[in-house]
């Protein structure tokens, strides 16, 4: 279909179509991909310099944690590059030379489209990514049955599988939060990992997941979250529930007020104790609990709560219960989130007031 961007992108896009589609016409295809492996890294890798350098000079650091997704997208790509390798992508110098200047000069291009528009930049791209998924989805159609015979490589073998131990290897599937249909679920395709055919189709959807991180990332409209970062919050939650379990003295209540609220915030009705270890099930969307009106203050709510019961239980264990935290400790961290509201909001903000709150009530203990 027709290309819709401002020429100021649309021209470096369709020459580097031309590179990609004309040039190597005829030619090993796996060169092919290595060209387009080892330029499709640059973007992910602007964006943090860019990002970076933004959060440096005191412009803004509300994308703080998109840095984590970014650098998984390039970890990604990476990977699909050591798989081309190892198909021998590599090995005319002409290719190597021309993938290895292209990407220098695509990398600060795009570092100067950023400055200039973060938005273009990301749309650029996109627009990359889609090619990617359009290139591999014809490379599969037209060579199924030949892929079929031949097996997967060392390399894609070891991150495929292997690999999915590694924390970051989901994150950049950011599609499993905020596509319904995904449900959570964090594709890991080492599971069929049997033939050459497979390995295309998996990195075949890793560039179709990139396109989807790239769409969210260009509507102000879409929370663009990791799958980890979900896990994070709910892992602290539950971790403040635990201790509260255990240290406070009317933990049983204080712990289902707890479920029960996350049950609220997710529509699951009287989720009770039972509930609290399937809470990572119950929970769907965590973008929509922060969207809606009144998802944050109430988010807080139950985090600070659960924080409150565990202080009384450890004043209680301490016998310095009716003492106060200091209003420094936490004072700047409250006063940070207020003053951001929902469009300054960010989990890393409640994660940091949370760790000064528990410093705040460790500082009173006297065996600390």
């Amino acid at each position: 279909g027709e290309v819709v961007a401002p020429w100021i992108i649309k021209i470096p896009y369709f020459v580097l179509c031309y590179f990609l589609d004309v040039v190597f016409e005829g030619k090993n295809s796996f060169s092919r991909f290595f060209m387009l492996e080892t330029v499709a890294r640059m973007p992910y890798f602007s964006y943090i310099t860019m990002l970076h350098l933004y959060e440096t000079v005191g412009f803004w650091r509300r994308s703080a944690d998109i840095k984590r997704i970014h650098f998984a997208e390039e970890w990604n790509e990476f990977h699909h590059l050591l798989i081309m390798e190892s198909l021998g992508g590599d090995q005319p110098y002409w290719v190597r030379f021309m993938a290895q200047h292209s990407a220098l000069a695509y990398y600060i291009a795009l570092c100067m489209l950023w400055m200039m528009s973060p938005s273009l930049s990301y749309k650029f791209s996109e627009m990359l990514e889609t090619h990617a998924v359009d290139t591999y989805s014809q490379f599969v159609d037209e060579n199924a049955d030949k892929l079929k015979k031949l097996p997967p490589s060392l390399v894609a073998v070891e991150y495929y599988t292997v690999g999915v131990s590694d924390p970051m290897f989901g994150e950049y599937q950011t599609a499993s939060v905020s596509n319904p249909e995904r449900e959570g679920v964090v594709r890991k395709a080492g599971t069929n990992m049997r033939t050459l055919y497979d390995v295309f189709v998996a990195i075949r959807n890793d560039e179709g997941d990139h396109v989807q991180t790239m769409t969210s990332c260009l509507d102000p409209k879409v929370a663009t979250m990791s799958p980890g970062l979900e896990s994070r919050l709910l892992t602290g939650v539950a971790l403040a529930a635990g201790a509260n379990l255990i240290l406070g003295g009317g933990a049983i209540d204080s712990l289902t007020g707890i479920s029960e609220s996350l049950g609220g915030l997710t529509g699951v009705e009287s989720m009770g104790v039972e509930g609290l270890s399937d809470m990572a099930d119950g929970v769907t969307d965590l973008d929509s609990i922060l969207m809606d009106d009144g998802g944050t203050s109430e988010l807080m709510n139950v985090v600070v709560g659960g924080l409150a019961s565990l202080a009384r239980g450890l004043q209680g264990i301490a016998g310095t219960e009716g003492a106060e935290i200091d209003d420094d400790v936490t004072g700047s961290a409250l006063e940070d989130l207020a003053a951001g509201g929902m469009d300054g909001f960010e989990l890393d903000a409640m994660i940091e007031l949370a760790k000064s709150i528990v410093v705040g009530i460790l500082k009173l203990l006297p065996f600390v």
